[in-house]
């Protein structure tokens, strides 16, 4: 009888110490943050409000000769949200694209079929379309200049912002 009584005071104590867990700590958040003021909380990867951003890095960007003479124009994806219909422009490089039925100007300013972004410049690894990539600057009259970088491969990284119009890269035009 002993030693059931103790199998199960031993039982127990073991069931108690596997069962006790840490209790998990919120992170404290600043003050006039929208998680702490009934707002919507952050998306994750998202720096709180209030928080700096990253430095900005000014990279160069270097087109090899053998690129700028492969390369003549891309190919962007123009949507219009409020139709919901999408055109195909093919605009070359260095030129510029007033989009229909807005006052939005884009000018291609580089292309690059493999990009590839160092510490100091931002190129092409090699002429194959191995990481299409566009930068490409977008004006509209009342709103600052945006110089963006579009990517064939990856849409969604740091995708163009804009109430009216959406934009995505099919890739380069070669000569």
């Amino acid at each position: 009888m002993k030693r059931i009584v103790a199998a199960v005071l031993v039982a127990g104590l073991i069931t108690s110490f596997v069962g006790c867990k840490k209790k998990e700590e919120k992170p404290q958040l600043p003050p006039g943050h929208p998680s702490t003021e009934g707002g919507m909380p952050q998306q994750q990867g998202m720096p709180p409000a209030g928080m700096p951003d990253m430095p900005k890095v000014d990279r160069t960007v270097v087109i090899p000769k053998e690129i700028a003479a492969k390369w003549k124009a891309v190919k962007l994806n123009v949507e219009d949200k409020t139709k919901k219909a999408t055109k195909e422009y093919t605009v070359n490089v260095g030129s510029s694209l007033e989009i229909p039925g807005t006052k939005v100007k884009l000018t291609v300013l580089s292309f690059l079929p493999d990009f590839r972004m160092g510490e100091k410049e931002i190129t092409s690894a090699s002429d194959k379309q191995n990481k299409p990539a566009a930068q490409v600057l977008v004006q509209e009259p009342g709103k600052p200049d945006q110089k963006i970088w579009l990517y064939s491969l990856h849409p969604g990284v740091h995708p163009f912002q804009h109430e009216q119009i959406g934009l995505t890269l099919n890739g380069g035009v070669s000569k």
